[in-house]
């Protein structure tokens, strides 16, 4: 999952990524704190996010790996006749299960 935030800089007001390994804000919590420090990757000005300030999305190199995961379906079970199931199924149920991760984190907001 990755984690977007707006540049503090008036002049900047740019998105910046940070990626992590938790899929909520608690966790998000233990691991960080309750507030990000980090560089603007565009202006260098130091920002200071709390982490409720933090808007998910969903990985499209997940979203990627799965189209890639549907052509190779496509090519080992093209004899079988199955094959538009497969190759239909399988990136939309990556993408919808990416988007409810997203969707779940940012709907979850902690209590300070």
């Amino acid at each position: 999952m990755k984690l977007s935030y707006y540049c503090s800089s008036p002049s900047c007001k740019k998105l910046n990524y940070i990626k992590v390994k938790s899929n909520n804000r608690f966790d998000l919590k233990e691991e960080i704190g309750l507030e990000i420090n980090e560089r603007c990757k565009h202006c260098g000005n130091h920002t200071k996010r709390h982490i409720n300030r933090l808007h998910a999305g969903p990985n499209y190199k997940i979203i990627a790996g799965g189209v890639i995961l549907a052509v190779l379906f496509t090519v080992l079970f093209w004899d079988l006749g199955f094959i538009t199931t497969l190759s239909g199924t399988v990136p939309i149920a990556i993408w919808m299960s990416e988007e409810k991760r997203a969707s779940t984190f940012n709907k979850l907001l902690l209590r300070d």
